[in-house]
């Protein structure tokens, strides 16, 4: 074995190692910006995984549009989704239709989007690929349902795309890596303390066990509300449930059926900025704990994050996201690279209880 595939071998196996792939059934890649590095992250697990001789087959999906040649909004070059045949995906027709792999449709699916209808397909051939997917969880979900009925042993990765994060939810994936990269900051300590932050949001911890059951209870006696809220009673814990269209435009209505002792606020959606500054409009939003799915519901500044706490608000998931692993990608999207070293050693000083790797160019 020569130097270069010694060194090929330890990167391939401390990928599937440091994450931990080989037990999972689905994973996310959640980038926390544009350019974050998930495509090229994508095609070092893809690699990592046939190199290493896996005997279970990937299944890939994405969020929105992902492998094309060139990026959509800026026009320059982007790293392409490369392939072994026996691999499944599950693409949008018109997606399909750029990709050199030779392709075997398994199914239908029924779901569309802007580029098609979703076809899954199995690859016969090593190649090239484009992905299109859904845009909404309850679509992945149907995806990978389909999926797993042609291949029941498959890894199911979903490839997230900017400002969708919340479709690639514990719902959907059992762990997920997140993608950060120079594009967030040049300057190592903020792209470490804005990693953190986000970081942070992705794992919020889960609710209490007894808030969880009180909310399981109102929940399955509300499966449309948009918000519940839980109010100590004197002999009982009561519970009123707002049924709306989305949580944007809308904090005021569930602001005024806050009380004095509501403590325990459940929010379904994706939470902003906005929602949290129409909520703050009521004195009575503090001292509470606010719930929401999972941390890729959390769309929050640190201004926003700072007041919550001087509310003495406690945020919570009903489900726990299991990160796995940050992965650096020190380029730019106008080509400067910057010293990976520099921004590993200062996102390590942030992060301690995950490993934080650059995994380097793949099929670029």
């Amino acid at each position: 074995m020569t130097d270069m595939d010694a060194s090929s071998f330890e990167t391939t196996r401390s990928l599937l190692e440091l994450a931990g792939l080989a037990n999972l059934q689905s994973l996310a890649l959640i980038g926390i910006s544009k350019n974050a590095g998930k495509t090229t992250c994508l095609n070092h697990i893809v690699t990592a995984w046939h190199t290493s001789g896996q005997t279970r087959p990937l299944a890939l999906t994405s969020i929105g549009r992902d492998g094309e040649q060139e990026d959509i909004l800026s026009g320059r070059a982007k790293p392409r989704i490369y392939i072994p045949a026996g691999t499944i995906i599950a693409s949008a027709e018109g997606s399909l239709q750029r990709s050199d792999a030779l392709l075997e449709i398994l199914e239908l699916t029924n779901v569309r989007t802007a580029f098609g209808e979703v076809i899954i397909c199995r690859a016969l051939s090593d190649g090239y690929v484009e992905l299109a997917g859904p845009g909404a969880s309850e679509e992945i979900a149907i995806i990978s349902e389909l999926i797993l009925q042609h291949e029941p042993e498959c890894l199911f990765i979903i490839d997230g795309a900017l400002s969708r994060r919340s479709q690639a939810g514990s719902d959907v994936s059992e762990a997920a890596i997140l993608a950060v990269s120079a594009e967030t900051s040049a300057v190592p300590e903020i792209l470490a303390e804005k990693t953190t932050f986000a970081l942070n949001l992705l794992q919020t911890p889960r609710i209490s066990t007894k808030e969880r059951t009180n909310l399981a209870a109102a929940m399955n006696d509300h499966l449309s509300a948009r918000a519940i809220l839980l109010s100590q009673g004197k002999h009982q814990v009561d519970c009123k449930a707002i049924d709306l269209p989305s949580l944007v435009g809308f904090g005021q209505d569930i602001s005024k059926e806050l009380e004095k002792n509501t403590f325990v606020a459940f929010l379904k959606g994706a939470v902003t900025d906005q929602v949290i500054t129409e909520l703050f409009k009521e004195p009575h939003f503090a001292n509470l704990t606010l719930v929401v799915e999972d941390g890729t519901r959390l769309f929050l500044k640190p201004e926003s994050m700072h007041k919550l706490q001087g509310r003495k608000i406690d945020l919570a998931v009903l489900e726990a996201l299991d990160v796995r692993l940050v992965c650096l990608n020190p380029t730019r999207s106008n080509g400067q690279l910057l010293n990976p070293e520099l921004l590993l050693e200062a996102l390590r000083l942030k992060i301690t209880n995950i490993p934080v790797v650059d995994l380097g160019p793949a099929n670029l």
